[in-house]
């Protein structure tokens, strides 16, 4: 599994574009093959954080070549983001636990 971890700040003067561009990137990302999950959270001091999961990397670049995806990237760069920092791991172990369950290990590893 891929996961991205994408920390930001939005300029407060992009906010509503911002918002508009992230509803359509929030819709696209479920319509690649091998999208696992996509979560936004936002942090006390205002940054923000979108966590993205793929299968594999594959998945991933399909993600990095979506035309949404990269109308999103360009208009970021060039306004939305006062300070972007974005991170791409690769899981190396995925437990799971529902509640009066064991853990499940998803990714085959003991």
């Amino acid at each position: 599994m891929i996961v991205t971890v994408f920390r930001q700040r939005t300029d407060p003067d992009f906010a509503a574009e911002y918002g508009d561009i992230g509803k359509a990137v929030v819709e696209a990302a479920p319509k690649v093959p091998g999208f696992v999950s996509f979560k936004r959270f936002q942090a006390d001091d205002g940054e923000n954080c979108t966590i993205v999961e793929f299968e594999d990397l594959e998945a991933h670049n399909r993600w990095l070549a979506d035309p949404v995806h990269r109308q999103a990237m360009s208009r970021g760069r060039a306004s939305f983001f006062s300070d972007y920092t974005i991170t791409v791991c690769e899981a190396i172990r995925v437990l799971r636990q529902h509640p009066g369950q064991h853990v499940t290990v998803l990714d085959g590893k003991e």
